[in-house]
């Protein structure tokens, strides 16, 4: 097992609220892995105006479906590159899902509701965990060796650094995040237009 805490460099009289969001995942120092990870089923609900959850992390190749648990109609989007995609308008009680073929991290919206935010994070690798609340994380299964691990948040730059794990494993593993620049900004409609009421993104 690989073990340990991440922090977040914060602006002056904030508090870190969302160490959820960070994702935490290691790749052979070599740069090459031992075989192709494993493709994955899962979802992310819409409820209440909600993502749920608001970030899932899977592997390249996988499907992911987007069922409607709201009693009104969504339209999911990606205009991220490499991850473009459109579900359409549908109603509550259905579902529509999408394969997202390449690592990378993409922002997911809803044409209808601006407010609606999500991220979809595409690893090369079943070796991932995502933070605790406190900031703790651990990732088992880690065969000894040297790696790089790789620590994304959406409001911070991705940070990688080596490490090296024993049979024993690796523990106590900090790593620190700097979110101090991050700004706030109002995202586009699938049509790359400004929503009525501002595409307020939080």
């Amino acid at each position: 097992m690989v073990s340990g805490r991440v922090s977040i460099l914060e602006k002056a009289g904030e508090a870190t609220s969302d160490y959820g969001s960070t994702v935490l995942w290691v790749e052979p120092a070599s740069g090459r892995s031992p075989r192709q990870a494993p493709v994955m089923k899962a979802q992310i609900a819409m409820d209440g105006r909600k993502f749920v959850p608001r970030l899932r992390v899977v592997t390249p190749g996988s499907t992911l479906e987007f069922p409607n648990q709201d009693p009104f109609n969504h339209n999911i989007f990606s205009n991220a590159d490499g991850g473009q995609f459109d579900l359409g308008l549908y109603g509550r009680g259905e579902g529509k899902s999408t394969v997202f073929a390449k690592a990378g991290a993409y922002p997911i919206y809803c044409n209808i509701h601006s407010r609606m935010t999500g991220y979809v994070v595409v690893v090369p690798t079943t070796l991932f965990a995502q933070a605790e609340g406190d900031g703790a994380w651990s990732i088992d299964k880690v065969p000894a060796g040297r790696y790089v691990l790789h620590v994304w948040h959406e409001r911070a730059a991705e940070v990688t650094r080596e490490i090296s794990v024993t049979s024993a494993g690796a523990g106590n593993v900090e790593v620190q995040l700097d979110a101090k620049g991050f700004k706030v900004v109002a995202h586009k409609n699938k049509f790359g237009q400004d929503y009525k009421d501002g595409g307020v993104r939080y």
